[in-house]
C-alpha cells in the first residue's frame, strides 16, 4: 500500500486539468510498474504476453497528447480546463491505441472528456464518465466476451452508481471495489482464465487506473491481493484463447489441453476521413473476416476524426481492403499472435510480424533478416532529424551521383530508400537497376519531400516484413501533402502572377501557389491554404531566416487560426528553400 503523508482531508474533493494531468502521470508509473505482471497474466484473447505493454503504451501516448495541449494552451497565456486535457488524453490514446486492451482503454478516456465540465472532474462527471465508456465500448465491440475488462469496467460503473456520496473520493472507491470485486471473478466466468488460473489480464490493468484515481486523492492506493500468476508455470500453458475450445485430452499434468481454432494475425490500423456509418460499415464488414473486431472513435470531428481499428483474422489484405473506401488508412500494424517473435519465419515467411509496442530489436531474432531506412538528404539539421530516427543519412551532393554507391555501402539484407525529391527519375532508375544487379532486397518510396520522407519514417517498423513495411511508409507518405517556400531568382510569370528576383515563391507541390514578401506570412498563407482540404498535422521546417521570435510568431498564429490542428516546427538550417511544410 502506498502512503503519502498529506491528511486525506486535505486532499481535493474534486480534479481541475492539473489533477487529471497527475492521474494520468500517476497512470503511466503504475502501469509501467506493474507490466510484468499483467503481460504474465495476458492468455485471452491469446496468450501473447503483451496487455501490460499495450495499456503502457497506449497510455503514454495519451498523457503526451495531454501535456502537449496543456503546454499550447500555456504558451498562449490560457489556462487549460479539466475537459480540455480530458478531451486531449482520449485522442491520444484512440491515435496511439496498441492491442485490443489499449483500445478499450481510449474509450474509458475519450470518455471521461467527453462527460467533464470545462474545469473540474467532479463525482458526477465520474459516475457519467464510466456510463459512458461502458457503452462506447459495447457499441464497439464485435462480441463482448464476459470474464474480461468488459465486464469489470460495467462492475465499476455499477459501483459508482450506486454510491450516493456527492464526494469524487467515495465514488471512486465505490468503483475501484466494485471492479476489484468483478476482477477476482473473471477467474470462474471464462474458461481459459479457470484453466490458467488468472485473472483477467485487461481487467487488471484497468483496476489500477480505477485504483489510481484513488490514491491521487486519498493519497492511499488500495490494498489489492496478490494477482500473480501461479506458482506452476505451465498453469497457463493450456489457454489458447479466443475462440478455443476444450478437448477431452489431459498432458502429463492432468490439465485439459486446448484444441486452438484462434486466427493467426492481429490487423491494426487508424482510419482517417470518414464517419460514424462508415465506422459501423466496417465493423460489420471485419465481423465476416475475424473476431475481436473493435472500431472506436477518438470523438472527433469531421476530418480531424480518427478511428482506431482492430480485428484478429488470418486475411490480412482484405482486413485492409475493407475500409479502403471508408475513409483513409494510416499507420498499419500486423502482429503474428502464434510466432510474435518470428521465431517461425525460416518456414513461413508470408506475411511480416511485430509485437505492438516491442522495440524493434527485440521483435527481431537472430539470423533474421536486417534492416536499414537510407534517407537522402543533405548534411545538417535535416539530416539529423533523420539519424536522430534511425534512419541513415544519404548526402546527395550537388548532382546525386554518390548516391548509388552510399546506399550500397550500407551494411543491411534489406533496405527502405526515401529519395525525399533529391533524385531524378533517371537517377531512381539508375538506384534500382544498381540494387538489383547486386542482389539486394530494397524498396525505393516515392517520397518526393523531406517532410514526407519524415511522415513515412514516424512509421517504420523494423519488425514486419520489407513488403509491409513498405506499404506503410508509402501510405504514410502519400498522406502528407508538402509545400516548399523559396526565393525567386529572377523576374518570371507564374500561374499566380509575375514575380520579381527576391520574391517569395509559396510552391504547394510543384506549383507556385503565392507570391509574397513577409516570411511568416506567406509561410501561414501555405498552410491556410493547404488545411482548406483538411489535416490534423502540420510539420514546418524552418530555415535560418526563421529566428526565435519569428518561428514563435509563426507558430502562434497557426495555432490560433487552427485550434484543432497539431502544429510542430524543426529548425532546417540554411538552405535555397526557406521553409518546407507538411500537412497530415
Amino acid at each position: 500500500m502506498t502512503q503519502e503523508s498529506t491528511r486525506v482531508e486535505d486532499r481535493p474533493t474534486t480534479l481541475d486539468a492539473q489533477g487529471v494531468l497527475t492521474w494520468a502521470r500517476r497512470c503511466v508509473e503504475q502501469l509501467a510498474e506493474h507490466r510484468e505482471e499483467i503481460n504474465a497474466l495476458n492468455v485471452f484473447p491469446v496468450p501473447d504476453s503483451d496487455t501490460g505493454t499495450n495499456l503502457l503504451y497506449t497510455m503514454r501516448a495519451a498523457l503526451d497528447r495531454a501535456e502537449g495541449e496543456d503546454a499550447w494552451i500555456a504558451e498562449g497565456g490560457g489556462t487549460a480546463g479539466a475537459r480540455e486535457v480530458a478531451v486531449a488524453l482520449g485522442r491520444g490514446a484512440v491515435h496511439g491505441a496498441r492491442g485490443n486492451s489499449g483500445v478499450i482503454l481510449s474509450q474509458v478516456l475519450r470518455a471521461v472528456g467527453e462527460a467533464a465540465t470545462f474545469t473540474v472532474v467532479d463525482a458526477a462527471t465520474y459516475r457519467r464518465a464510466l456510463r459512458t465508456a461502458v457503452t462506447l465500448v459495447d457499441n464497439a465491440l464485435s462480441d463482448p466476451v464476459e470474464g474480461t475488462i468488459v465486464t469489470v469496467l460495467r462492475e465499476a460503473a455499477a459501483g459508482a452508481g450506486r454510491s450516493t456520496a456527492t464526494s469524487l473520493v467515495e465514488v471512486a472507491r465505490a468503483a475501484a471495489d466494485s471492479a476489484a470485486d468483478a476482477l477476482s471473478r473473471t477467474t470462474a466466468q471464462l474458461s481459459v482464465l479457470r484453466n490458467a488460473g488468472v485473472v483477467d489480464a485487461g481487467g487488471r490493468g484497468l483496476l489500477i487506473l480505477l485504483d489510481t484515481m484513488v490514491g491521487v486523492l486519498t493519497g492511499e492506493t488500495p490494498d489489492r491481493p496478490d494477482y500473480g500468476v501461479p506458482s506452476d508455470p505451465g498453469a497457463g500453458e493450456c489457454a489458447a484463447g479466443a475462440g478455443t475450445e476444450s478437448s477431452d485430452r489431459d498432458d502429463a499434468g492432468g490439465r485439459a489441453v486446448q484444441a486452438s481454432t484462434q486466427t493467426r494475425y492481429e490487423v491494426m490500423y487508424s482510419l482517417t476521413h470518414s464517419d460514424d456509418a462508415r465506422a459501423d460499415e466496417l465493423r460489420s464488414a471485419l465481423r465476416t473476416l475475424g473476431d475481436s473486431v473493435v472500431v472506436v472513435g477518438d470523438g472527433g470531428a469531421g476530418d480531424h476524426a480518427r478511428w482506431a481499428v482492430h480485428v484478429h483474422t488470418d486475411d490480412i489484405g482484405p482486413a485492409i481492403e475493407s475500409a479502403l473506401s471508408l475513409g483513409r488508412i494510416v499507420e498499419i500494424r500486423v502482429t503474428d499472435m502464434l510466432d510474435p517473435l518470428g521465431e517461425g519465419r525460416a518456414t513461413d515467411d508470408a506475411v511480416g510480424t511485430g509485437s505492438a509496442g516491442a522495440s524493434p530489436a527485440a521483435a527481431r531474432p537472430t539470423g533474421t533478416p536486417t534492416r536499414t531506412v537510407a534517407a537522402v538528404v543533405r548534411p545538417g539539421s535535416l539530416a539529423e532529424l533523420f539519424t536522430d530516427a534511425g534512419a541513415a543519412a544519404i548526402d546527395p551532393g550537388d548532382s546525386g551521383e554518390g548516391v548509388i554507391d552510399a546506399v550500397l555501402a550500407l551494411e543491411a539484407d534489406e533496405c527502405v530508400v526515401l529519395p525525399n525529391g533529391e533524385l531524378s527519375r533517371a537517377q531512381i532508375g539508375s538506384l534500382d537497376e544498381a540494387l538489383r544487379d547486386m542482389g539486394r532486397h530494397a524498396l525505393i518510396l516515392p517520397t518526393a519531400s523531406v517532410v514526407q520522407g519524415l511522415a513515412a519514417l514516424a512509421v517504420h517498423d523494423a519488425s514486419s516484413t520489407l513488403s509491409l513495411d513498405g506499404f506503410g511508409m508509402a501510405d504514410a507518405a502519400a498522406a502528407t501533402r508538402h509545400a516548399h517556400l523559396v526565393r525567386a531568382e529572377q523576374d518570371a510569370l507564374t500561374l499566380v502572377g509575375r514575380c520579381a528576383a527576391g520574391d517569395l515563391l509559396g510552391v504547394i507541390g510543384h506549383d507556385v501557389a503565392l507570391i509574397d514578401s513577409d516570411p511568416v506570412g506567406t509561410v501561414c498563407s501555405i498552410v491556410d491554404r493547404m488545411l482548406t482540404a483538411g489535416g490534423e498535422l502540420v510539420t514546418l521546417l524552418l530555415g535560418d531566416e526563421y529566428d526565435e521570435p519569428a518561428t514563435e510568431n509563426v507558430l502562434t498564429r497557426l495555432r490560433t487560426d487552427h485550434p484543432d490542428v497539431e502544429v510542430v516546427a524543426y529548425s532546417a538550417g540554411p538552405g535555397r528553400i526557406l521553409a518546407r511544410v507538411g500537412v497530415e
